[in-house]
């Protein structure tokens, strides 16, 4: 959902925003609909209504859509036994200012609940998102919200603005997730799953040390200390969450239970329960569809090293250039090391592929050999010079697309050896690989499984060559690819008996050839290699700023992904 403008509405203020429905004063407040920004703003249709069963609808939205203000729509939420809690982001998070030229600082905060309402499980289910300034929480104001129906196994996105009401707030349907990875660029534009990309809740720094949030890693204690919004409101000064939190407790789980229901709805089905077959397998009709996320990168998180870079940050306020210790570069720079060995916070089984682990400490960059790749770079922030808060700031692959893999592994949709044999091939280019891409269209829609329960260990099931694994061997075959090419390393590493050896074997020759080249050839060859990998990190942050897709991603503009600019520019700090 792309970022609202900070606004703070008083009684006193008055907007004019152009409509092409008149409401009459009289008339009943209802939920409104509105597809995408500046179109035209109606009454909700009954069809729509009969969709929406997630609980901000249920309580809230379906009988009560003439209560704007934040504090009553919480408690509508949460009833007697809820609770709330408040998430702060931002790309300046490390600005301690209180005001901005003449005006209030702002945070966007991202509000969830826990606990039960009227036979509503909350949790995870219902979140808002707002703004603040450093003066007050206003309880009048712009919001956009998510609710998960779970029954329908989808996300409903709805903003309270004036659009369309000039004069008073009125609360709109947006949308919803279904066929939200079908859309094109252009269809986006305006709307919620312009940044929602799969339709799933977005948390773009997703991992320790969460770049631009209040967390264990950088916590923004003026918050609470020197803005008086600290003891304004009792959402900062009781309810301030850190973003290790919202990761673990709302957005992982969130999303690892969205895309259980996109499996399920791709299972062929008779009166809504899966058609099994005298053999017990059952049958995939949007093969291509699903498997899209093991080959191309749909969405992508950001990661960091835990090392803060000081004065070289331009938004903070730090005197010295940092970082202040050695800094490792992230596993995940190299390749997909949260599925190829897996990621326990995000309840990712993975691979189990240890090796995958071993780059980050490897590829460690001394403090002033970065400072000197930074400096060289000429990357800014805002037209400033400058690196992000966290040393090596970086698209990986996202957790929406490696949770898919692992949800098609665990249920046995795929194999571990189907999965690593695709990402074998071009296996240093973690995201952004038109090589694997193309292997997309090798993929069918149909093909068969075997299920696989629960508590199965998808290793100790021998499954491979499975149906979906021949058809794809057939295909790849008929298509006769030339020596050396994707199509061709594909075909042979899934004929071999053992895809998960070669993954192995070729992540060890992977992480021996850059600690070769940084730690065993000498000096001039290891700041080569530095500025090779530095350079690369330029290039993939530039690769999400020119996806027609995710480019929506980069909300503020030029505060997130620090890139140089054409006219050159001074250094942002004295090696030291």
């Amino acid at each position: 959902m792309h970022r609202l403008i900070t606004v703070v509405i008083t009684l006193l203020l008055s907007f004019v925003f152009s409509t092409k429905v008149a409401f009459a004063q009289a008339a009943p407040v209802s939920l409104l609909e509105q597809k995408r920004d500046g179109a035209t703003v109606q009454p909700i249709s009954s069809g729509t209504l009969t969709s929406l069963g997630d609980p901000l609808f249920k309580l809230v939205l379906k009988d009560r859509a003439n209560v704007t203000n934040l504090a009553e729509i919480e408690t509508l939420i949460k009833g007697q036994q809820g609770q709330e809690q408040t998430f702060v982001v931002d790309e300046t998070i490390v600005d301690t200012r209180p005001t901005v030229g003449n005006r209030p600082a702002t945070r966007r905060a991202v509000v969830t609940f826990t606990g039960r309402n009227q036979g509503e499980r909350l949790d995870r289910n219902v979140m808002l998102s707002v703004f603040f300034t450093s003066e007050n929480f206003p309880d009048v104001q712009s919001i956009e919200a998510l609710g998960w129906d779970g029954q329908r196994g989808r996300y409903n996105y709805y903003k309270l603005d004036q659009q369309g009401t000039p004069g008073r707030l009125s609360w709109k349907f947006r949308d919803s997730s279904v066929q939200a990875d079908l859309l094109q660029p252009a269809q986006r534009s305006g709307t919620c799953l312009q940044c929602h990309v799969n339709g799933a809740p977005v948390m773009k720094e997703l991992a320790l040390p969460w770049n631009n949030w209040h967390s264990i890693s950088f916590a923004a204690s003026y918050l609470k200390s020197n803005w008086k919004v600290g003891t304004n409101s009792p959402r900062i000064a009781q309810n301030l969450g850190g973003a290790e939190r919202l990761e673990t407790g709302f957005i992982a789980p969130a999303i690892n239970e969205f895309n259980n229901k996109r499996i399920d709805e791709s299972i062929a089905r008779n009166n809504g329960s899966p058609v099994t077959n005298p053999n017990g397998s059952q049958q995939i009709t949007t093969g291509k569809r699903l498997l899209r996320p093991l080959f191309v990168t749909t969405e992508v998180n950001f990661i960091s090293s835990n090392q803060q870079v000081g004065s070289l940050h331009p938004f903070g306020s730090s005197a010295t250039p940092g970082p202040f210790a050695d800094v490792k570069i992230p596993n995940s720079f190299f390749l997909n090391a949260n599925f190829i060995n897996g990621s326990p916070p995000q309840s990712v089984q993975g691979l189990k592929i240890a090796e995958s682990l071993r780059f980050q400490d490897i590829a460690v960059v001394k403090a002033d050999e970065y400072r000197q790749l930074v400096n060289r770079s000429g990357v800014k922030l805002d037209g400033k010079a400058g690196d992000a808060n966290f040393a090596w700031f970086v698209p990986e692959p996202s957790h929406v697309d490696n949770s898919m893999i692992d949800q098609l592994v665990k249920r046995g949709v795929i194999t571990p050896e189907f999965v690593a044999a695709i990402m074998a091939v071009d296996l240093e280019k973690p995201v952004f690989s038109s090589q694997r891409q193309k292997l997309l269209q090798f993929i069918p829609d149909q093909f068969s499984f075997q299920p696989l329960q629960g508590t199965t260990d998808p290793f100790s099931v021998k499954r491979h060559p499975d149906d979906l694994t021949q058809k794809v061997i057939a295909a790849l075959a008929q298509a006769n690819p030339t020596s050396n090419s994707a199509e061709a390393q594909f075909l042979a590493i899934l004929r071999n008996n053992n895809p998960l050896q070669v993954l192995k074997e070729r992540t060890q020759q992977y992480s021996n050839s850059i600690d070769q080249k940084l730690n065993k050839s000498g000096a001039t060859a290891r700041q080569a290699e530095l500025k090779r990998l530095y350079d690369l990190t330029v290039a993939r942050r530039r690769e999400v700023l020119s996806d027609p897709v995710l480019t929506a991603l980069n909300e503020t503009g030029n505060e997130l992904l620090p890139i140089p600019d054409t006219t050159g520019i001074a250094s942002v700090a004295t090696a030291q």
